[in-house]
């Protein structure tokens, strides 16, 4: 088997990924060197360097000028080519699978389909191992004429580099690459190895970890719709004989302690079952179904393309949080938690954000139907303190920090998009600043495992590895746990029902919500959730309990970080809170995965413009342009503003002033003399 790319230590944002690599334009010698020192693609590295964004920005101009008119500007593709075999490099390949001191060549190429080549970027760890092979882009037998990849202009540029994570399907790793055509998709696929003989064929269902370093070519088929469904039964199987008899002999250990004369151990004996027959009518009657429900819950063609994801996914879900180097990192990571303590009413967990900022549940400050909040939701009415460093049972080492009555931001229900929300953004009298999870932000990963850190039922801190329940399986997750017994189908239809509102939320096919089955309970509420990377996902919030032997629930849920976010802003902005914003904002952006939540948030304050947002926004704006990703920022609103004629005409309305006064200031727009 080929050797794969082990990175030997996670990337670490604070230590053990620093390397470096330069870049170039085709017409220019010079070269630019970019220092990485934290995960992320090759793309959000280049934007790091001012001289790319500047380059890049003439680059489109030089093009604009060769346009007749606005409305035919076409889509550029970026081109990304090592200088090692000039193959091109996806921009969301992660930078850490460069080698050090790479050199870069960068170009681009129009976009004549309208489609886009590249996908959002995500978190890129050193804790997986990855394989890099490579596709040309001229397919083979029978394929030479079809099109393989969205833009016809990339074929001059070949073979593709393709990455991809071991244990992930060739599917998989395609399709993220985000170049091919949906013919690669839609019809039967085959890669075969260039110059192999005998030829090496490799379906879509396989497992990436024996390409690294091969080269393919594509052949594409039209899919045969007379396909079976699964494989045929083996000869002189048992499923063939199914009519000859009305019972199956099973082997079974004959469990006699004697041995032979010979010494010999027990042999097998073999055991007749009763009307067997009948039952393996039964069950082969359902597997056609289930192989039909399973094919299409994995999205896959054959059923020895659910038996390769089976097989590559099982275990593999919380198997990273077992990883010395993984505990250690959330250890780490875990001293921002805390228990929240609301005398009189109960305790919860939460977590500190940014500067002096905790985030927790709204709902901890609500019993009973009674609120300890006032009726503006701006001061709490009972005394709360936060509680760090609840980890010893002797109680050692304690940090107990009063919580400020004033209240920063308090959401409970549901939000100007009906998503619920439940959090509440408190400022503590004094804390480290150092340690805020903001900047560990990143988008939940939809599948896969979490690990959730809190203080349920107000004890030490624990933490708890699990494994998403993706969006499509929350029905089964609730059937899997009803059919047991009378009395537990009571208690948990008890609980459905009690929670009819939150069942119907998560059971909507547009829920962004995280589920999960978890045994952190009451007091674990506002407890962050980490993915496999150890980045923040989520907030814990709550559940389906029943009393059973003890408390017990039927599935969990998080509420997205980003939900809480965007509202967040979205009240800061209301309330005018300068001082927060320039905070947040600061610190937003030294997070990659946060870039486009202030890019999108200022993009908001010029959508719905009004007089009151000039400070807001201009808050926002002061904070960006200290931060080194500011070209790059500035860029993507100037091209918007350009592209919405609504924009250009709000500026001329009487009224707007400051609007105007701020674009011209900050050169997002010219207006014509």
């Amino acid at each position: 088997m080929a050797t794969k790319m082990k990175i030997t230590e996670p990337n670490d944002s604070m230590k053990g990924h620093l390397h470096y690599f330069s870049f170039k334009f085709p017409d220019k010698e010079d070269q630019n060197k970019i220092t990485c020192n934290s995960p992320c693609s090759v793309l959000q590295a280049l934007e790091t360097s001012s001289k790319f964004c500047e380059l890049k920005e003439m680059t489109e101009k030089q093009k604009m000028k060769t346009r007749q008119q606005e409305k035919t500007m076409q889509r550029q593709d970026l081109v990304i080519q090592t200088t090692k075999g000039k193959k091109p490099i996806a921009t969301h390949f992660p930078c850490h699978l460069l080698e050090n001191g790479q050199i870069l060549t960068i170009s681009t190429i129009s976009n004549d389909s309208g489609e886009a080549t590249t996908e959002p970027t995500q978190i890129y760890t050193g804790n997986k191992q990855y394989v890099i092979f490579y596709i040309e882009s001229k397919g083979g037998k029978k394929t030479k004429t079809k099109q393989l990849l969205k833009n016809k202009k990339l074929e001059p540029f070949s073979p593709l580099c393709i990455y991809g994570i071991c244990g992930e399907t060739v599917e998989t790793a395609l399709t993220r690459d985000g170049r091919f055509h949906d013919n690669v998709f839609t019809k039967t696929c085959i890669l075969v190895e260039s110059d192999s003989d005998p030829a090496s064929c490799v379906e879509m269902n396989v497992l990436v970890d024996c390409l690294d370093k091969q080269t393919f070519k594509m052949i594409l088929e039209e899919k045969n719709p007379t396909q079976a469904a699964t494989a045929p039964p083996q000869a002189g199987s048992n499923l063939q004989k199914e009519d000859e008899t009305n019972s199956i002999q099973l082997p079974m250990f004959n469990t006699s302690t004697e041995t032979s004369a010979a010494g010999e151990p027990p042999k097998k004996q073999l055991v007749t079952v009763p009307d067997s027959a009948e039952i393996l009518k039964i069950l082969r009657h359902q597997f056609a179904d289930l192989v039909k429900q399973m094919k299409k819950r994995y999205k896959k063609k054959k059923y020895s393309g659910v038996l390769s994801h089976l097989s590559g996914e099982f275990g593999k879900s919380t198997q990273g949080f077992s990883e010395v180097y993984t505990v250690k990192k959330l250890m780490r990571l875990s001293d921002s938690v805390c228990m929240i303590d609301v005398e009189g009413v109960g305790q919860g967990t939460g977590f500190l954000l940014f500067d002096h900022y905790i985030l927790t549940n709204a709902h901890l400050f609500i019993n009973d139907g009674i609120s300890y909040v006032d009726g503006n939701y701006q001061n709490i009415l009972a005394k709360v303190t936060a509680t760090f460093n609840k980890e010893n049972p002797n109680g050692s080492d304690l940090k107990v920090i009063e919580v400020k009555s004033e209240i920063i931001d308090f959401q409970w229900g549901s939000d100007h998009y009906n998503r619920h929300v439940d959090f509440a953004v408190l400022e503590l009298q004094d804390v480290d600043t150092s340690n805020g999870l903001l900047r560990r932000y990143s988008p939940d990963p939809k599948t896969g495992g979490v690990c959730l850190i809190g203080h349920p039922g107000g004890g030490v801190k624990r933490t708890d590895p699990t494994t998403i329940i993706e969006r499509e399986r929350r029905g089964e997750a609730f059937q899997r746990e009803i059919g047991n017994n009378v009395r537990m189908d009571m208690l948990i239809n008890t609980s459905i029902e009690e929670n009819k509102v939150k069942y119907d939320m998560l059971m909507n096919p547009d829920n962004t919500e995280v589920t999960y089955d978890t045994c952190l309970f009451h007091g674990a509420s506002g407890s962050p959730v980490f993915d496999e990377s150890c980045q923040v996902i989520a907030m814990h919030t709550g559940g389906f309990p029943y009393e059973d032997e003890g408390v017990k629930s039927v599935i969990e849920y998080a509420i997205p970080l980003l939900t809480i976010l965007e509202d967040f802003l979205i009240k800061m902005k209301d309330r005018n809170n300068v001082e927060i914003l320039t905070k947040f904002t600061r610190e937003a952006l030294t997070c990659p995965h946060l870039h486009d939540l202030i890019y999108n948030f200022i993009r908001h304050l010029v959508n719905e413009w009004k007089p009151s947002f000039s400070a807001a926004l201009t808050a926002v704006w002061d904070a960006v342009e200290e931060n080194e990703n500011h070209l790059r920022i500035k860029e993507h609103l100037r091209t918007w503003i350009i592209s919405e004629k609504e924009v250009l005409e709000k500026i001329e309305i009487a009224g707007n002033e400051a609007l105007k006064e701020f674009m011209l200031k900050n050169d997002l727009v010219k207006l014509p003399q």
